[in-house]
This record gives structure tokens, C-alpha cells and sequence, in this order.
């Protein structure tokens, strides 16, 4: 949920709804990269790490009004990504800015409930294109560090500069036990939000290498908050979502078919041939018939997304028949 695009009207009927259908709120996001309505200041020049105090305090007060609201519906995580940054070379200085922030995120961390987190995400340009105040991972981890324990980074697939290597970003934060959660999605240039796994399916499984060799060697690091952050205007949001989540399970289920005893055993020989190898043949391996055996012994559809347009058409028969009308053929 961002804040306040998704602030309730009723608690208590969302919550009650929700519930019903088994849905539980994760992390809930403020939104101090927009001004808002009837807003006594602007976040023109920046939110938490304004050079006004009085920006920052508004900014950090709508953060606790967040934290409010979440813990109102369940939620156990607040997620803070920043526009902040500049577009022209000595508009900020960056030690002011930088500073400002940490010292605006301590105050929000103080606010966080005994059993919340802070997930701290980063991204490298957009909206301003000279410089980002959280730009990288790095400046994410001492973030962090800088607030508490309950304080991680926040890891967005598609909010890195093209060609990073987003797998040794994963593997580095779980070994600190600093790797909070993720941002699924994928891009070609930028901030793209495109359907998971639909340009880089071999980086994602990369990814998830990492993340299986890390969930089993990094006790460290606590359980990861996950999401799909995809937004597509050319799709039907729920077959775009189904996409997704079938690029997630076929990554994790190649990325589980790794042998990691013996990768290890190749990394320590510098056999680089059987290195490549071993994680090509994982990723080759065709897992779609396992998956769709996994989703029969559990009673799901065994191709969600066939099963969603046949409903969709039976759906579409019944209106223009009558809602006493047997669709056939379905």
C-alpha cells in the first residue's frame, strides 16, 4: 500500500475483507516524492533530506502517519524510497543531503514498533537525473546501518544501472545480514516495471542462486519481504501478474536444482568450465512440468493462465446468455 493513494476509509471492513480472503498488508510505502493536497510545504527540493526543517518535518511526520495506518491493517514493514536528489551540478551538497537523510530516517526508526522493519530502498536516477541522494545499495546499507537493527535495504530488480550485477548485491547484503526484501520486476533501459523474467530470465535465476545459497548459509539475515512491482497499461494486470509469478517459481526451481556442494567444489579449483556448467545445465533444465505438477497436487490450476482466460470467456457466455445458461465447451 502506498500512502495516502491507498489510505482506507474503513479500517475495520478492509481489515475484515481482507482476512476473509486469507491477504495479509506486508510493507506499507510513503509517498513524500509528490506534494500532497492541503500540504503546508512542497517536496519540490527534496523530502528528508530538504534543507528545510520544517519540509523534513512534515516529511517525517507523514512517515509516522504511515507506520500508523499499517499497524492499524497488520503490517509489519515500512518501505521509504526517495525522489530526492538534484538535476544541476552544486545545487545540493551531497554530505548536507546525505546527512539529512540519516538523521530524518532515525527519527522515523524510533517510531517503528517493537516487532516493524525499515526497509530502505535505492535507485540510481529518475526523477532527477544529476544525482539521487540513495543512489546505490551502498549508500542503502549505511543507511541502514546508521538507524538499528530492524533497518534493511530494499532490493528493486529494475532500479539499477544497466549491467549491474545485482546477484553479487544479493549475495553481499545476505551475508550482512542486511538484505531486507525485493522489488520484482525487470527492465531494457531503466526503470521499466516490465513483467518478471520477460528480458532477463537468466540474471533472474542468477539472482536466485544467490538467494538459495544465502537462505540456507546466511542465518543472519531474517526472513525476506517479497513483491512484484510490475505496472503495465498494455496488459490485463492479473495475467501480467500470473506471468510473473510463473518467472519467479521457474527461477527459484532451477536455482534449487543446483548442486551448491559441488559449485563450491569447482569455485575452489577455479574450474571456471564446470562452473558454467553446473549453472547452465540447472537453467536449461525445463522445471514447467514439475511446476504445474506442484500447483495439481495443491489444488491450484495446472496452467493458471489458460484457466483464467477459459473463466473469462464462461464469465463473458453467461452475461450475454443469461446468467441461467450453461456455457459449454469450457
Amino acid at each position: 500500500m502506498h500512502i495516502p493513494w491507498d489510505t482506507p476509509s474503513d479500517y475495520a471492513a478492509i481489515k475484515e475483507k481482507a482476512d476473509a480472503l486469507d491477504i495479509k498488508f506486508d510493507a506499507v510505502n510513503s509517498n513524500t516524492f509528490q506534494d500532497q493536497v492541503n500540504a503546508k510545504e512542497s517536496y519540490k527540493f527534496g523530502s528528508l533530506s530538504n534543507t528545510s526543517k520544517a519540509v523534513r518535518d512534515q516529511a517525517i511526520q507523514h512517515n509516522l502517519d504511515v507506520i500508523n495506518i499499517g499497524d492499524k491493517l497488520g503490517s509489519k514493514a515500512l518501505t521509504v524510497w526517495l525522489a530526492d536528489g538534484s538535476s544541476f551540478p552544486g545545487q545540493n551538497n551531497f554530505q548536507t543531503a546525505f546527512q539529512n537523510t540519516q538523521d530524518s530516517l532515525i527519527d522515523i526508526y524510533k517510531a517503528l514498533p517493537e516487532n516493524w522493519k525499515l526497509l530502505v530502498e535505492y535507485k540510481p536516477y529518475e526523477p532527477n537525473f544529476y544525482s539521487t541522494v540513495i543512489q546505490d545499495w551502498g549508500a542503502s546499507l549505511m543507511l541502514a546501518n546508521g538507524c538499528g537493527d530492524k533497518a534493511y535495504t530494499l532490493v528493486d530488480l529494475g532500479h539499477h544501472l544497466p549491467n549491474t550485477n545485482i546477484e553479487q548485491i544479493v549475495a553481499i547484503l545476505q551475508l550482512k545480514g542486511k538484505l531486507g526484501g525485493f522489488h520484482f520486476n525487470d527492465s531494457k533501459y531503466g526503470d521499466d516495471d516490465l513483467t518478471v523474467g520477460s528480458i532477463k530470465p537468466y540474471a533472474l535465476f542468477l539472482i536466485f542462486n544467490e538467494l538459495v545459497y544465502g537462505m540456507e548459509n546466511n542465518p543472519q539475515n531474517p526472513d525476506l519481504a517479497w513483491m512484484i512491482d510490475a505496472s503495465h497499461n498494455i496488459k490485463d494486470p492479473l495475467e501480467d501478474l500470473m506471468q510473473s509469478l510463473e518467472a519467479i517459481q521457474e527461477a527459484y526451481a532451477k536455482a534449487l536444482l543446483v548442486d551448491q556442494n559441488e559449485l563450491r567444489t569447482a569455485q575452489a579449483d577455479n574450474d571456471v568450465v564446470k562452473c558454467q556448467e553446473i549453472l547452465q545445465g540447472a537453467y536449461r533444465t525445463d522445471v514447467r512440468p514439475l511446476i504445474e505438477k506442484a500447483r495439481l497436487q495443491s489444488g491450484g490450476a495446472i496452467r493458471p493462465l489458460d484457466a483464467y482466460r477459459n473463466l473469462e470467456i464462461r464469465n463473458q457466455l453467461i452475461k450475454e446468455r443469461g446468467k441461467n445458461t450453461v456455457a459449454t465447451g469450457l
